[in-house]
């Protein structure tokens, strides 16, 4: 097993027991009402739960010599850009263009740059992502969610 692997595998670990204690402490609740420290608590099992399947995954396989360079050879910085720029520029015109159209050319953009399909699928695929985030977030959560200048 690689040490860093291990490391990291045993970091998070870590970081999920702590925060399965420290959401215990805070108040889980029960099923029918919930606390405080409730999502903190399954988020730290997931955590857990991921960590260590990466230390059984990785204590399973056969040792290989990988050097810290190869992890970063073939990664295409071009998009790794473009897409923090569009990150960044989503917040910046969510107030202005709106929930709706912003998240749909978020989503059109990035399934764009990371996807090697065709445009319709983007478009059909960005609508519906945004679709159901409209329809979590401000239907069944009630959540307020820009309007922008065309009021939707």
């Amino acid at each position: 097993m690689d040490h860093r692997d291990l490391l990291s595998a045993l970091f998070w670990v870590g970081i999920s027991l702590f925060v399965c204690f420290a959401s215990i402490r805070t108040d889980i609740g029960t099923f029918h009402s919930p606390g405080p420290g409730l999502f903190p608590f399954l988020s730290a099992v997931i955590l857990g739960a991921f960590a260590i399947l990466l230390l059984v995954t990785n204590s399973l396989k056969k040792k290989s010599q990988r050097k810290i360079a190869d992890l970063w050879r073939g990664i295409e910085w071009q998009k790794v850009i473009w897409v923090l720029f569009s990150l960044f520029l989503y917040p910046i015109l969510l107030t202005v263009m709106g929930y709706l159209i912003t998240t749909f050319g978020l989503m059109f953009f990035s399934l764009g740059i990371m996807g090697r399909s065709k445009v319709w699928v983007h478009g059909i695929s960005g609508l519906m992502i945004t679709l159901a985030s409209y329809l979590i977030f401000y239907t069944l959560l009630g959540v307020q969610l820009p309007r922008g200048i065309f009021g939707f």
